[in-house]
């Protein structure tokens, strides 16, 4: 889990967002209304949601183009975090304890935590459903997928006629 998030208010301009996501080095902010943490401003949001408005960043509001902040509890593991992320197709979920905003956990911070091998398995399982191939050659089988160590896909081969592709 990264701590040490930039904050902004919501009522800051994108450009004053932006401004400080060039001075920390990072790809996203924390925003706040009050002591509460309401959403996140993240480089992806700005191409999804401020590029298209054609406006200039100090005529825009954060509270206008903020995403929506995806939360787990403190004590979740990061097989959880990372189900959250890839089931919603975000880059980072929040760390809270109750209203409390700890942190977050990115898609970098599970890749450093895990394996490659690990990562890529834990997202190519991420309940997708087993694909079944008939055989071209004799339409009677299913094509089986031949597969190395590193999950990479080699070969399909027929069940029924040894058909190779």
């Amino acid at each position: 889990m990264s701590t040490r998030i930039p904050r902004v208010n919501s009522s800051a301009t994108v450009l004053e967002a932006c401004t400080i996501m060039n001075r920390e080095k990072v790809s996203g902010v924390v925003v706040f209304q009050e002591d509460k943490a309401i959403g996140m401003l993240t480089d992806r949001g700005l191409l999804r949601d401020f590029a298209p408005l054609n406006k200039r960043p100090d005529e825009v509001k954060v509270s206008e183009v903020i995403t929506p902040l995806l939360k787990i509890d403190a004590g979740a593991s990061t097989k959880e975090a990372a189900k959250t992320i890839v089931g919603n197709a975000f880059t980072r979920v929040g760390v809270f304890d109750g209203d409390k905003f700890l942190g977050w956990v990115t898609i970098t911070d599970l890749a450093r935590e895990a394996s490659k091998k690990n990562l890529l398995d834990a997202l190519l399982r991420h309940n997708e459903p087993e694909l079944v191939v008939v055989c071209p050659n004799c339409r009677k089988g299913v094509l089986r997928k031949i597969m190395n160590k590193e999950g990479q896909i080699l070969r399909w081969e027929c069940s029924q006629c040894d058909f190779v592709t």
